[in-house]
């Protein structure tokens, strides 16, 4: 696969993009897999192979797809395939395929993702990552894994797990529940996505609302998870373009005992006193526990759902999703005057939109 800083070589999912045998790898023509493709391994006779280009991204082509299923003669033969329709890109050995659809969602290692647990099997999880999958907001991804020993145990209580926590593990999450979670790992062999919740950040997510927009419209920042202020609502926006909204969790302060700040109408300035004696874990699951029994107000309850509006908003005209954007709707909706369910008609998502849009030209 030759560099090219003018043309990109067009490829399909299935379509063979290099291939070379498995004692290639160190050689100066081998490749390394990268998003948005996949290695097949075709055992042969152990003859003579070299590493070969089948598509190329230069002006001149390469070779076809039919000398590439010979395998080259040799032993091990492995393909680079595509797995998403795209443009292929090379940096040294590494290869991807950058997907043309902004439905497509191609996960990296580090990235906050939003999931739903479809399958619980023996010692591992199966996830979701497209909320809604059928009203084509939805991005096209295949369902991720969380393994057992990837999940954060009662009370951050750090143990080999147990065949114990194996029949346990729909106390942990069951089908349907929401979760948040980090990319682990990316399987090399097809590009399956491994999660983890270790961290106190992650896990269950229970109490609020969920919105499915275009991964596309969500772009890598350095914080995915914030607190839109004066308005008492978090908001978690996924890679993978699943954004969730909540009420506000109080913050563990080591002044003060509990309070509300309702001067303004928000939860957001809870402060929940630290105990001493227990550990940080323990404090911080018991707040999301009772974060979760705690009945939503009908004005947080309308303030989430214009938070969600606001999402839909911009999900309709094709904005990026951020928490300025979310903020640039959300107060435009309220000079406007607009109700929550008038912000989704269409000549108001225009009106309510116009900021967002005319600082993205």
């Amino acid at each position: 696969v030759s560099p090219s800083p003018t043309l990109k070589h067009l490829v399909v999912p299935g379509q063979i993009i290099a291939v070379s045998s498995e004692n290639d790898e160190g050689a100066a023509e081998g490749f390394l897999r990268g998003h948005g493709t996949y290695i097949e391994t075709i055992p042969g006779d152990g003859g003579p192979s070299s590493a070969r280009a089948v598509v190329s991204s230069g002006a001149g082509g390469g070779a076809d797809d039919d000398d590439a299923a010979a395998g080259g003669g040799g032993g091990g033969t492995k393909r680079l395939v595509a797995s998403v329709a795209g443009t292929v890109e090379r940096v040294n050995k590494l290869v991807s395929v950058v997907p043309l659809s902004s439905s497509v969602y191609a996960g990296q290692v580090g990235d906050l993702v939003v999931g739903r647990i479809s399958a619980v099997g023996p010692t591992r999880w199966r996830v979701a990552l497209s909320l809604s999958p059928g009203n084509g907001a939805g991005g096209l991804c295949r369902d991720a894994q969380l393994p057992l020993s990837g999940a954060d145990l009662p009370g951050g209580v750090q143990r080999i797990r147990t065949a114990e926590d194996a029949r346990g593990m729909r106390r942990l999450y069951g089908e349907g529940d929401l979760l948040s979670a980090e990319v682990q790992q990316v399987a090399q062999a097809d590009g399956t996505l491994v999660l983890h919740t270790r961290s106190l950040r992650y896990g269950r997510l229970e109490n609020g609302c969920a919105v499915q927009v275009p991964p596309g419209l969500v772009r890598r920042m350095r914080q995915h998870m914030c607190t839109l202020a004066g308005i008492g609502v978090d908001v978690l926006i996924g890679c993978n373009g699943g954004v969730w909204i909540q009420r506000a969790m109080p913050k563990v302060g080591d002044s003060g005992p509990t309070s509300t700040n309702t001067s303004n109408g928000t939860p957001g300035g809870a402060f929940v006193e630290e105990d001493d004696a227990a550990p940080l874990a323990e404090t911080l699951q018991g707040i999301r526990q009772r974060h979760a029994a705690t009945a939503v107000l009908p004005d947080e309850r309308e303030r989430i759902a214009r938070v969600r509006n606001s999402v839909e908003c911009l999900r309709m005209v094709h904005c990026f999703v951020t928490p300025d954007t979310i903020r640039l709707v959300y107060d435009e909706s309220l000079r406007l005057g607009l109700k929550v369910g008038e912000m989704m008609r269409p000549d108001q998502v225009l009106a309510v939109t116009e900021p967002t849009r005319a600082r993205s030209q």
